[in-house]
């Protein structure tokens, strides 16, 4: 068996993720901002037979990506090497009133962690997988990469970007026998949504997606969107007159109570 790595693994869809993946003997490979934050985690994944390898990663900090990379090249993975990467971790924020727009600085940290830091991330992960021949890469990026909501139009645009470059990575190094996965799930029940003041149409909990991501990526599938209803009902709505389809979209519209982009919270944490 070979590693997997997943980042934001500390709580929410990454910490589900990694319970999922917890299989007796199964080496993770699990991040966050501090060696503290993962301890709970990984207590967990070692009851239930994985070997552990917490590491540190501040998507927000380029010298802490550097320090990433030379710390995992150092694990003995054995002969399988680094067989999975899921990219889990980002930031979210959104507006926190109608009368004004998102501020600038949330808005730039969201494409910068969720987009810029995660391509520096994967990029030389996807080198090395290449020049071995093999491995998966997965992202997770979100249905608002098909609908971009008008309350965080950032976090849309930065999804948005991710799902485009991992659909470039895909058809990039297919020929090298490279998966590559972009994972767009709709509202899940973490902190995240838990600042939301409106609809949360289709949510489910972490458990559940983990679930479903678990299953799509044994399937090398290349896409992974859910629930399916949210995703078909995106599809449909993006067939109307953009005044048909404001009009159908406004009652999902909603604020953040505390939007925390500056808190550095991880996606769907």
């Amino acid at each position: 068996m070979g590693g997997i790595l997943i980042t934001g693994a500390s709580r929410g869809l990454g910490a589900a993720l990694a319970t999922r993946y917890a299989t007796p003997g199964q080496r993770l490979i699990l991040t966050a901002r501090s060696l503290k934050a993962l301890s709970d985690i990984s207590r967990v994944c070692r009851d239930q037979g994985a070997q552990i390898s917490p590491l540190v990663l501040d998507l927000d900090d380029p010298d802490s990506v550097d320090a990433f990379h030379v710390a995992r090249r150092r694990l003995d993975l054995g002969a399988g090497g680094l067989s999975l990467v899921i990219a889990n971790a980002g930031v979210f924020a959104g507006r926190s009133s109608f009368a004004k727009l998102e501020g600038v600085d949330a808005q730039v940290h969201q494409i910068n962690v969720n987009l810029t830091a995660n391509i520096a991330l994967l990029t030389p992960i996807a080198e090395e997988m290449r020049k071995a021949g093999r491995g998966h890469i997965a992202v997770v990026s979100s249905l608002a990469a098909r609908q971009p909501q008008p309350d965080s139009p950032a976090y849309s645009a930065s999804k948005a970007g991710l799902s485009a470059w991992a659909k470039a990575m895909a058809d990039d190094l297919a020929e090298a026998g490279i998966h590559v996965t972009d994972i767009q799930p709709g509202h899940i029940d973490t902190a995240q949504t838990e600042g939301h003041q409106g609809l949360l149409p289709g949510l489910m909990s972490a458990e559940k997606a983990a679930t479903i991501i678990h299953r799509g990526l044994a399937q090398k599938k290349r896409q992974i969107a859910f629930p399916l209803s949210i995703a078909w009902l995106i599809w449909l709505t993006n067939w109307l007159p953009d005044p048909l389809r404001r009009l159908a979209l406004k009652p999902y519209r909603y604020q953040v109570r505390s939007p925390h982009a500056d808190l550095k919270a991880e996606s769907k944490d």
